[in-house]
Formats: structure tokens, C-alpha cells, sequence
């Protein structure tokens, strides 16, 4: 029975084989046309004297920020919150070889100094937020020991909308 069923199927697909394509038909309305993705990429550079501290030095939810408006913001900003785009942003650092690393931000970096049998252990975290004509960036120390500000640092923003 088995071999008969197995002879069967064995038939139809070799019976069910198509034979020559026919001619192409007529060409088709034309459709709506497509939305695509328009998208921008920039460097911001912020110079170790440029960061400002907020709320005072070594105070409780100290912070160091500096903000990119007006002449200095891309004019995309306006078109990612009109559009419901999307920002992503990156920290460019450098390997010891000297090639560039880009993290994702927000991007926490794990610090730690020692002097004898003193140690301190902190973290800095780097991030980002936007409107429409501005892109502020912020640095933030867990023991806000906001003594000495921020390296120089370059970021990465991609905009997409």
C-alpha cells in the first residue's frame, strides 16, 4: 500500500511540471510612491574648557553639560521631531593604536586612581538629549567630584527621519 501511495505522489510531480512561460501582460498602473528614509550624520567636538558645571563643584547633582543651539544645532533636529525620526548617538574614543572606538551612548566608563593605600573608584556616564533646535550633551560623575571637568570628547550622532 505504501509503495502504491509513494507511486501515486511519484506520478503527480512529474505530470504537474509547467510548460513555456507566456507572453508578459499589459504594464500595470502606476502605485503610490514609496517614503524613504532621509538621514544625517554628525561630529560634535566639545574642548575640555567648554563643559559647564551645574549646581556647583563637588555639590550634591553636580553635572557637566554643553549645548549645541542655534547656529550650532543641524537644522535635521527640527525634521526628526516633525517626522517621528529617531537620533542614535556614539562616543568616540580611541584604542591605544590610535583607531577610533565608537559606543553606543549612553556610554558609563569605570574609573579608578590610586595614591598608596588610597583609592578612589568612580564612574563617568556620557549622554545626550534633543529639541527641535537644540542638542545638549551631559556628563555625570556617581561621586559627583565634579573638581575637574570632562576630557575633550567627540561624539557621533546619526539623525533619521
Amino acid at each position: 500500500m505504501k509503495k502504491i501511495f509513494t507511486m501515486i505522489a511519484l506520478a503527480l510531480i512529474l505530470v504537474s511540471c509547467q510548460g513555456p512561460m507566456g507572453p508578459q501582460g499589459p504594464q500595470g498602473p502606476p502605485g503610490q510612491p514609496g517614503e524613504g528614509v532621509n538621514w544625517k550624520v554628525y561630529d560634535f567636538t566639545i574642548p575640555s574648557d567648554r563643559w559647564e558645571l551645574v549646581n556647583g563643584e563637588n555639590q550634591l547633582n553636580s553635572y557637566f553639560m554643553y549645548v549645541f543651539d542655534g547656529n550650532e544645532a543641524p537644522k535635521e533636529l527640527q525634521y526628526v521631531t516633525q517626522y517621528d525620526g529617531d537620533v542614535s548617538g556614539y562616543f568616540i574614543g580611541r584604542l591605544d593604536n590610535g583607531e577610533e572606538l565608537y559606543s553606543p551612548l549612553p556610554y558609563e566608563v569605570y574609573a579608578g586612581q590610586a595614591n598608596g593605600n588610597n583609592e578612589w573608584l568612580w564612574s563617568e556616564l556620557y549622554t545626550f538629549d534633543f529639541t527641535r533646535s537644540s542638542i545638549a550633551f551631559y556628563v555625570y560623575y556617581n561621586d559627583f567630584a565634579t573638581g575637574t571637568p570632562p576630557p575633550t570628547c567627540t561624539f557621533r550622532m546619526s539623525f533619521k527621519w
